[in-house]
């Protein structure tokens, strides 16, 4: 055990803390997301407006898939990061190893499954004539990578619990980079379409990896690959299983939700649907840059707060909530700054299509302008997940999406039209809250002093 680092988490001043965890992590997401938007830049412009509306079709399936590799990732991740505070190294081992037979069996068996009936799928999802042959040709690549990615956002999390996120944040922030390049490459100059957009990602991943493993292969390291670990122990996956069900149940929702929007879109949109389907892309793309830094500032939070927790020092957890929480406020509301104040200029980065623009312009302003409190909420469902309190964080997340936003998805698009898919976004997200800080506080005044 490093004896530095149980000093720091334990006696650093907590904003300190804080920012020295959650810097290299937010601005590895934050990048992820910039890397995203870049994406369907290159797409949009190498391929076509019908090829971003078919990248919209995918959205359900990439959520589903995360929602799986969610399941193995955060629970086996929760456990490592307490057994790390003890010192417990050998039954980390067997987490870790254990966590690696899951992410192989159930990466495969998604990949195949999909592989199979992904135009059906992919139908199903809100894939059009048009749509179609773009939305297949792209999964069909990033299906390859499947498991690649399960393993992947396993190791990231893991180099934050031992301390190490500078090296995860180094090796993302590269491969995004080296990723650009090859999407462009691909796109531009080999004129591969969207199976060269996917077929960079994949490379990069499997360049990513190989550092991942040499990182693991390290003996000397409290995490590493070892014989003992690979051997099967169905009581360590159950409880890997019994902490990750509530990001799993999370994303499922999602998954749902991503499809009944597309369906409101589609519907609602008439005979433009394709032009409503790319506008939600890259709204989608815009505000998942501000998602994923505060997923890099629960990250940070998350580890800080189970070291703590291990330790019994109740007081400091709290007050590492409150500070995250704080920082989650600002960050969103910078950020919707932002983009209110420049939407136009915004939304001309991705298309100069005025139709696209005039539709994309005013949803865009109305699906952010709830976020500077939708920080908190995730923050909270972090805190949850971390404190093993999992039924809290899936109450908080499935009350916003099946509660409030699947009800008013249903019908606020039938009342004023396509208008009302991005309001009911907006409405959900504060009756969701609302209750998050409800909770929130019962939750905490249990914590001992």
């Amino acid at each position: 055990m490093n004896n530095i680092h149980g000093d720091m988490m334990l006696s650093m001043p907590v904003s300190k803390l804080l920012r020295k965890f959650a810097a290299p992590a937010m601005l590895a997401m934050s990048a992820n997301g910039i890397f995203n938007i870049c994406d369907i830049l290159i797409i949009s412009r190498g391929v076509g407006l019908d090829a971003i509306a078919g990248l919209t079709c995918t959205f359900p399936i990439v959520i589903f898939i995360s929602a799986i590799a969610a399941l193995t990732n955060v629970g086996a991740t929760t456990q490592i990061s307490m057994l790390y505070a003890k010192g417990d190294q050998e039954k980390a081992l067997k987490v870790f190893g254990n966590a690696l037979l899951m992410i192989i069996f159930l990466g495969t068996l998604v990949s195949a499954i999909f592989e199979i009936y992904i135009e059906d799928i992919l139908r199903l999802c809100g894939a059009s004539n048009v749509t179609l042959p773009y939305a297949v040709e792209y999964m069909r690549m990033m299906l390859v990578g499947t498991v690649i990615l399960f393993a992947m956002q396993g190791f990231g999390r893991l180099l934050h619990v031992v301390g190490k996120p500078k090296v995860q944040m180094m090796v993302q922030l590269v491969g995004i980079v080296v990723n650009i390049l090859l999407d462009a490459l691909f796109v531009f100059v080999f004129k591969w379409g969207m199976m060269g957009a996917a077929l960079g990602t994949v490379l990069c991943q499997i360049a990513s990896l190989i550092v991942f493993l040499m990182i693991f292969s390290d003996d000397d390291s409290f995490i590493h690959f070892s014989k003992k670990g690979f051997r099967l122990d169905m009581s360590v996956v159950r409880n890997i299983v019994s902490i990750g069900i509530s990001p799993f149940a999370i994303n499922v929702c999602g998954c749902v939700v991503a499809i009944i929007i597309n369906m409101s879109l589609i519907e609602a949109g008439g005979e433009h649907s394709d032009l409503y389907m790319g506008t939600y892309a890259i709204i989608q793309r815009i505000t998942q840059v501000l998602i994923l830094l505060i997923s890099g500032l629960g990250m940070a939070m998350s580890s800080v707060t189970t070291y703590n927790l291990a330790k019994q020092n109740y007081l400091r957890v709290r007050k590492v909530l409150m500070v995250a929480i704080l920082y989650s406020v600002i960050i969103m509301s910078v950020g919707y700054g932002v983009v209110a104040i420049f939407t136009d200029q915004i939304v001309s980065v991705f298309t100069t299509d005025k139709q696209m623009i005039d539709i994309c312009v005013p949803a865009l302003i109305i699906g952010l302008c709830t976020f500077p409190f939708v920080g908190s909420q995730m923050i909270a469902v972090s805190f949850f997940q971390t404190i093993r309190v999992p039924k809290a964080s899936m109450l908080i997340s499935l009350t916003r999406q099946v509660l409030f936003l699947i009800p008013m998805l249903i019908f606020l698009p039938h009342m004023i039209g396509v208008t009302g898919v991005w309001w009911s976004m907006a409405l959900a997200d504060v009756a969701s809250v609302t209750i998050t800080w409800i909770m929130l506080y019962t939750e905490t005044k249990k914590l001992s002093l």
